[in-house]
């Protein structure tokens, strides 16, 4: 099979069958093969229900897979060793696909030599935003809201996707690992983010290729919950946690308790920049650069605990 879609989803019922009929409507060439498998992460609604009737009405691409373990990584993971395709594309249960998106992701891999592929995201706004949410500064406050847009032509990405338009080869999971469980959406952290960032920062520290692929559109709503300057604080500070890869730290970094020296300048000089601030929507972005540099740091403590208890592990055995 070419390519298996993996969607994770959690007590949306209503949201979810609105993209599975938006994933019905896919135009590709004869000759690709896909699946779509929707992944209930031990959801209390009418999930399974809506899956079911989308099967019985002729929709015999379309997969149920149930995941207890409560947390976005647990679905995502079970998805993919569920997937029989060669190309694994990954979206949000919330939203709607261009028709020529699936076509797009296989011409992407098709063309360039690549590993992975993040397309388009344009955000559509339910409601007027807040007043401080500020769209016309450089600070990318439309990052947070789920934006992801390079141009109109393809190129090679420098940074990370996001996880509601990104696919990969499934043997990029086999060579580099699945999500981590420790990051992104779960019953304790709701707002937890980051595990499709991460991973895609560890194909790109490896060296890995991945495309831009301008074409393959997808909208994506931005529901009044993201409006909230709490959620743009959690996701600056797990973008943070997940940008903190290995491979990515300066050459002859100095290290204090296992932090690189330069993220305590960071901290510190985002700090002072944030409490320095008297204006208020300015002052809101110092404090989310904070936030990023904080993830940072305590993905860099974090990494450095879980060395250390490795090591011991391998001198005792």
């Amino acid at each position: 099979m070419d390519i298996s879609i993996i969607l994770c989803t959690y007590n949306r019922c209503d949201r979810l069958e609105r993209v599975l009929q938006s994933l019905g409507n896919l135009k590709g060439h004869p000759e690709i093969t896909w699946e779509v498998i929707v992944v209930d992460n031990n959801s209390k609604d009418r999930t399974k229900a809506v899956v079911e009737d989308h099967v019985r009405s002729g929709a015999d691409r379309v997969r149920y897979v149930f995941e207890g373990r409560q947390g976005k990584s647990f679905a995502l993971n079970t998805g993919i060793e569920a997937a029989r395709g060669e190309i694994l594309a990954f979206t949000d249960d919330d939203v709607t696909v261009h028709p020529q998106w699936l076509r797009e992701l296989k011409k992407t891999f098709d063309t360039y030599a690549c590993m992975g592929a993040g397309g388009k995201i344009i955000p559509v706004f339910e409601e007027k935003g807040p007043s401080w949410l500020r769209l016309d500064v450089p600070h990318p406050f439309l990052n947070a809201l789920v934006s992801f847009d390079l141009g109109e032509k393809p190129c090679a990405l420098r940074t990370a996707p996001f996880g509601a338009n990104v696919a990969f080869k499934k043997e990029a999971f086999k060579k580099y690992g699945l999500y981590r469980t420790d990051m992104g959406p779960t019953k304790d952290n709701p707002l937890g983010k980051g595990e499709d960032t991460e991973f895609s920062s560890r194909l790109l520290s490896a060296g890995e290729t991945m495309m831009y692929a301008s074409d393959a559109i997808v909208y994506h709503p931005v529901e009044q919950e993201r409006m909230q300057k709490k959620y743009f604080e959690s996701w600056y500070y797990n973008f943070g946690r997940a940008s903190m890869t290995r491979s990515a730290l300066p050459g002859r970094t100095v290290y204090y308790f296992g932090v690189p020296r330069y993220l305590y300048r960071q901290v510190f000089t985002r700090f002072f920049a944030w409490i320095m601030t008297l204006d208020g929507n300015e002052r809101f972005c110092r404090k989310l650069e904070l936030c990023e540099a904080a993830g940072a740091m305590a993905e860099a403590s974090r990494r450095h605990r879980a060395d250390a208890v490795s090591k011991q592990q391998s001198v005792a055995g």
